[in-house]
């Protein structure tokens, strides 16, 4: 991986986003750029810091992050989205493929969600 990943977390959860960080905070060549605690304020951020990579919670209030993975979907230069979520019934993962997201199970290793972010990256 060459340069800086820019991440943004979206996650209603403050334990969740805290892992997040904790976990990308110790990873050479990524950078978190933001955090956003609904869908709403996730798309404004998204605008606003340009992130490679968006951490996205399904179940948030208000705005949730299935209308964010809609409202991305077919943009020109939109993030790389990596769905981090508990919700993972086979719908929710069909939706999340065809909107060409990538889905990691929330209680993965540490491991697993810093090697995602390079993937997408």
């Amino acid at each position: 991986m060459t340069g800086v990943t820019r991440v943004l977390i979206c996650d209603d959860a403050p334990e969740a986003r805290a892992f997040v960080r904790a976990v990308l905070g110790d990873e050479n060549g990524i950078e978190i750029v933001g955090e956003a605690t609904d869908g709403a304020t996730c798309l404004t951020s998204i605008a606003l810091t340009q992130p490679d990579v968006v951490v996205l919670d399904l179940q948030m209030p208000g705005t949730d992050g299935f209308h964010v993975l809609d409202a991305l979907h077919g943009r020109p230069r939109r993030p790389h989205v990596l769905v981090y979520s508990s919700t993972r019934d086979e719908q929710t993962l069909k939706h999340v493929r065809d909107r060409g997201a990538y889905f990691l199970a929330k209680g993965s290793s540490p491991d697993s969600l810093a090697a995602a972010i390079k993937q997408l990256a």
